[in-house]
């Protein structure tokens, strides 16, 4: 017998744990079918996005007359437990557009109802994403996306709907008057998600760039203590831990061979505490010494602020271990399990690729001392000394630019000290619950004070 409800979980990538069960878990709330599908054995972006939309087409041709059927991805999460009746009250379909004032839509939580025009609608998509993927020269350069608008009217996201639903809602986005992450409670939208957004560059569709992954954890996250109506753990409130911040500095374990030394400030105290936190917890399990700073000491030259310190900081305990890490404040252990003896090996310096477009990424670096040790870490100070600039983190290229020029120097800028983009301090985009460090770079300080909260949540697990 046909369902009259389906919830269709498609994906094109593995999904972040517990996702499968959010939207399992919904279906069985209420009664509906749920069927899952990937497309992981299919070969080519385009040829997985066809994948997608057949299987979309098969589920809606099963359901019974009328039926209606939810469409999930790997970036959906359900959030808000309406039933899907109520919030499809009075619509066929419900396709909204992927950020506010944008004309392209979004595929994660659709809704569609097994009506004759809406399966002729979605016939006629799955026939022209067809004939693109094939080579049509006329469609070749167009999107999933525009093929979409063009089936189905788009629904703008931050409007609701007529009968006072939000559907989908895309939980981060650029630009001011932002309906996002702490502002999903009060507004319960049956769906949240992180899906990239799409952007024409160059006449080629690209997602957005810089986009983060780590936002779907996030999501699931809320939507868990939401349903459990637990207190959740909200950007604002981590705003507000900046402005009770108190300066000073905390040595843990200051004789320990191996210290790992860091800072933060009381603009960054959303995030910070919950690094200092983290990696007190490491430290006292491995017997490792962590020298935190909140605000910078007197022996740091006047003009060299935030990021501009750290090697500042690395010289003045560079000769008090044996082995001595710098570590981002936006850097947590997760694999609490695993320590850094063996990390920096035979080497007297490591560091790591960056994710993106940088050679390395100076969030997390070890050091042996030694005399060159000891003659690179100052050159490098000298160097951050002469930056005419230093009004913010990313001048001039930032701290990072000053530690580049400084391995080159001294013939560090190799696949001797310079180690790939996962094993050392991986970006969530690249990370696992089993990475030993994982960094959150250049992100919104609030919504990275949120996503560094969900994954310390799994550190306490390890």
């Amino acid at each position: 017998m046909p369902s009259p409800t389906t919830i269709l979980s498609v994906f094109a990538h593995r999904p972040i744990d517990g996702l499968l069960e959010n939207h399992a878990s919904y279906a069985a709330r209420w009664g509906y079918a749920h069927e899952a599908r990937d497309s992981l054995h299919v070969f080519g972006d385009r040829q997985a996005e066809l994948y997608k939309y057949h299987a979309i087409y098969g589920a809606l041709l099963a359901l019974a007359d009328g039926g209606l059927l939810l469409v999930l991805d790997e970036f959906s999460v359900v959030y808000g437990r309406q039933k899907l009746e109520d919030v499809a009250q009075g619509h066929d379909f419900v396709v909204v557009s992927q950020e506010p004032g944008a004309s392209l839509p979004t595929s994660s939580g659709m809704i569609l109802r097994n009506t004759a025009e809406v399966r002729e609608r979605l016939r006629l998509l799955v026939f022209h994403l067809s004939v693109s993927v094939a080579g049509d020269p006329d469609t070749l350069g167009k999107s999933a996306g525009e093929h979409l608008g063009e089936a189905f009217a788009v629904h703008p996201l931050e409007n609701r709907l007529a009968n006072g639903y939000y559907s989908s809602i895309q939980a981060v986005w650029d630009g001011g008057g932002r309906v996002a992450i702490d502002q999903l409670p009060k507004v319960v939208p049956l769906v949240a998600h992180a899906a990239p957004r799409w952007e024409r560059q160059h006449g080629v569709w690209l997602p957005t760039y810089g986009y983060d992954f780590r936002y779907v954890s996030v999501l699931l996250e809320q939507a868990r203590a939401f349903e459990e109506e637990r207190p959740l753990d909200l950007p604002a409130q981590w705003e507000q831990a900046a402005q009770e911040a108190q300066g000073g500095a905390r040595h843990l374990n200051p004789q320990a061979k191996i210290a790992f030394v860091s800072f933060y400030d009381a603009k960054v105290a959303g995030y910070g505490r919950i690094h200092e936190d983290n990696l007190a917890r490491y430290c006292q399990r491995h017997g490792y010494a962590h020298h935190l700073y909140r605000e910078l000491p007197a022996f740091v030259p006047a003009g060299v602020q935030a990021n501009w310190a750290k090697m500042h900081l690395v010289r003045e305990h560079l000769a008090q271990h044996e082995q001595l890490f710098w570590i981002d404040a936006d850097i947590l252990a997760i694999n609490q399990r695993l320590g850094v003896e063996e990390v920096l090996g035979a080497r007297d310096f490591v560091i790591g690729m960056d994710h993106s477009a940088w050679p390395a990424n100076s969030g997390l670096m070890g050091f042996r001392p030694g005399p060159r040790m000891q003659q690179f870490v100052d050159h490098v100070c000298a160097a951050i000394e002469a930056v005419p600039d230093k009004s913010n983190v990313y001048a001039g290229g930032g701290d990072q630019a000053s530690v580049l020029a400084g391995m080159r120097r001294f013939g560090l800028e190799n696949a001797e000290h310079v180690v790939d983009a996962i094993s050392l301090a991986p970006a969530p985009i690249y990370a696992t619950r089993d990475s030993r460090f994982v960094h959150f770079p250049s992100q919104i300080n609030a919504y990275r004070a949120e996503a560094m909260r969900a994954w310390d949540r799994w550190s306490h697990e390890q």
